[in-house]
């Protein structure tokens, strides 16, 4: 009798679990989706050209790097040939989804289910990631990079010795090496995971599980291979500009890095309003509360991770070669994000043992995180495309 209640319980939590899930995945659906060709009236001169650039096999094989995004392309306008402005945009919806979902995942293996929740809400309507997410550009690919070389780092702590982590992790770190400037960060990764690395060859204990391990992981050299003996391509690939500028401007494009992060957005009209903040006042506000936390704690690997990638990062986009400024973003939000958790974290320390404080501080942490998805929602579907410069820049069609 207890054995059957039991199984009914977990059954019920189940049928609960799958049902949050379906919801989750229906509003991230809607928000991404919603009025994806009709917010602005037209497409911008990069749109266009993403719209008649080449795919399937043939543009893949001459232009392997961002091979994610190519690929769900590929797929889109094959079988929409006559695609208009919302099927242009959808591809980088789909990546930009599977940021989100990369996101949350990551923020439930690092700070349990209540912080992944708020963790989210904010980065799911933060406006520079519905921007990236709704364009048709490659912004969004470092925008899923970044989340996805987080994830595979917080995956293979929580589940070592699981061999379909192992396979799905490798497949992803050969997707990576298609990101242009990615190797710069993979690199890093491995160094610092080299000992569960070593460990894993008792995952794979037999001979075929090896070379299937191996093949997973390397699937995309040769095509990569061939792109990479092209004249040019070598730059591209580490993500490097053709021409380095001078000292006084690599200083000055340095300094522009965190003005844009931390201060005041970078006047692009495709991705972003005027010259409105990248971070709205709470997130900026956990973003501090985290770096103390994690400066505090410089020794751990998850602070020597998520220092090292900034500051390549950084370097990288500072640089202005292909690398998007997007590929900080889920740093900085990763941070934000312990700034939440170490914030409940000091205020159930206080209120161990009440539960109407312990209510009280949760819900304000909740209204205020609402706060900052209303101000970031309005900004996009509402400030953004009534812009002047918005409208002036998305004025081509199909």
């Amino acid at each position: 009798m207890k054995k059957l209640k039991k199984s009914k319980s977990k059954d019920r939590s189940n049928s609960r679990v799958i049902g949050w899930f379906v919801v989750s995945l229906l509003a991230l659906s809607a928000l991404l989706l919603y009025r994806l060709g009709s917010l602005t009236h037209g497409l911008s001169q990069q749109e266009i050209q993403t719209s008649t650039a080449a795919v399937g096999w043939h543009g893949i094989y001459h232009s392997p790097l961002d091979l994610p995004l190519k690929a769900i392309r590929s797929v889109v306008f094959y079988v929409f040939p006559s695609h208009g402005q919302t099927l242009t945009r959808l591809p980088n919806a789909a990546i930009g989804a599977l940021s989100i979902i990369s996101f949350s995942w990551l923020a439930y293996l690092w700070h349990g289910r209540r912080t992944a929740i708020f963790a989210s809400v904010l980065f799911a309507s933060s406006a520079w990631v519905l921007h990236v997410s709704r364009y048709a550009s490659y912004d969004v690919v470092y925008l899923w990079a970044m989340t996805t070389l987080l994830l595979t780092h917080a995956l293979l702590h929580h589940y070592k010795k699981q061999a379909f982590v192992w396979y799905l992790t490798l497949l992803l770190w050969g997707l990576l090496l298609t990101i242009p400037g990615m190797i710069w960060f993979l690199l890093p990764s491995l160094y610092l995971q080299r000992t569960l690395i070593k460990n894993s060859l008792q995952t794979f204990g037999r001979w075929w599980q090896r070379i299937l391990a191996v093949i997973i992981l390397l699937l995309w050299v040769p095509l990569l291979g061939v792109d990479l003996s092209r004249k040019g391509q070598l730059l591209a690939w580490l993500g490097l500009p053709n021409h380095l500028a001078g000292p006084a401007t690599l200083v000055k494009q340095f300094a522009g890095v965190f003005v844009h992060l931390f201060i005041r957005g970078p006047q692009y009209p495709t991705l972003w309003l005027g010259r409105e903040p990248l971070l709205d006042a709470f997130t900026l506000a956990m973003c501090a509360l985290g770096v103390y936390f994690y400066g505090s704690r410089w020794r751990t690997g998850r602070s020597r991770l998520l220092v090292r990638t900034f500051v390549i990062g950084v370097i990288l986009v500072a640089l202005q070669g292909p690398v998007s400024l997007s590929i900080l973003v889920p740093i900085v939000y990763a941070v934000a994000v312990m700034g939440i958790a170490y914030l409940i974290h000091e205020w159930l320390r206080v209120f161990p043992l009440n539960p109407l404080a312990r209510s009280l501080g949760i819900g304000l942490v909740a209204i205020v995180v609402s706060v900052s998805c209303i101000y970031n929602l309005r900004a996009y579907f509402i400030a953004w495309p009534h812009n002047t410069d918005t409208q002036a820049t998305f004025r081509y069609h199909l």
